[in-house]
C-alpha cells in the first residue's frame, strides 16, 4: 500500500496518479507525465489500467464504461497497449503544440485525432445540454484516447496558448491554464516551495563564504 503521498499525486483505486491542478482536462493529461525534457521524467500513465482510471476521474467515462473497458483490455491486452500507446503519443503531440506554437507536426497529429473523435460520436438527446456528443460503445478500448483527443482539440481551437503557463520547477514541466500571466508553479505548495528552499540554502551558502 502506497502512503505518505507528495500533494501532487493521489491514490486512486490502488494506482498512483497526479493531482489535477491545470485548470483544463488536456492540459491535466499533458500533466501524466512529469519532468518533460528530462533525461528520465517520470510517467503516471504506466498500464492501461492508470488509463482507463485517469479518464474517469477527469470525468471523461463513467464508471460503467470503465468497467467495461477493464474487462475487455483484460482479455485483449495487446490492444489495450496499443490504445495506451496511442494515448501517450496525442500527449506528446498536444504538450509540444501547446509549448511550441511552431509544432507544425504536433498540432497536425492532434487535429488528426479530433477528426477521428469526430467521426466516432452521435448525438444523444437525452444527454444534458453542452454534452450530447457522445462517443459509443464500438469505440472499445479507444474510448479514453479518442474523449481526450476531442478535449485537445478543444484546448487548442478555443484557448489563448498564450495563456498555457509551464511550471518553472526542476524536472516538472507541468502545464496550466494562467489567463493573467502571473503564476509560475504549478503549485506553490511543491515545486514554488522547493525553489523558496532552494534559495534560502544557496543564500545561507554565501553568507557563510563572506
Amino acid at each position: 500500500m502506497v502512503s505518505n503521498l507528495p500533494a501532487y499525486r493521489r491514490l486512486v483505486d490502488g494506482l498512483v496518479l497526479p493531482v489535477p491542478l491545470a485548470n483544463h482536462v488536456a492540459l491535466d493529461f499533458c500533466n501524466t507525465l512529469a519532468g518533460w525534457g528530462e533525461p528520465a521524467p517520470v510517467e503516471y500513465l504506466t498500464t492501461y489500467a492508470h488509463l482507463a482510471v485517469w479518464a474517469r476521474e477527469a470525468g471523461l467515462v463513467d464508471a460503467k464504461a470503465t468497467a467495461r473497458l477493464f474487462a475487455t483490455a483484460e482479455r485483449d491486452p495487446a490492444t489495450a497497449g496499443r490504445a495506451l500507446g496511442r494515448a501517450v503519443a496525442l500527449r506528446a503531440a498536444l504538450y509540444a503544440a501547446c509549448t511550441d506554437h511552431a509544432a507544425g507536426g504536433a498540432w497536425d497529429t492532434v487535429a488528426g485525432e479530433a477528426r477521428a473523435a469526430a467521426a466516432t460520436a452521435a448525438l444523444d438527446p437525452a444527454a444534458p445540454p453542452g454534452d450530447r456528443w457522445r462517443i459509443g460503445e464500438n469505440a472499445s478500448l479507444d474510448l479514453p484516447v479518442l474523449e481526450l483527443a476531442r478535449s485537445a482539440g478543444d484546448l487548442l481551437g478555443t484557448v489563448d496558448l498564450d495563456h498555457v503557463g509551464r511550471c518553472s520547477g526542476t524536472g516538472c514541466g507541468w502545464l496550466f491554464l494562467d489567463p493573467r500571466g502571473r503564476r509560475r508553479w504549478c503549485t506553490m505548495a511543491v515545486c514554488g516551495n522547493r525553489a523558496k528552499v532552494r534559495r534560502h540554502a544557496d543564500r545561507a551558502r554565501t553568507a557563510r563564504r563572506a
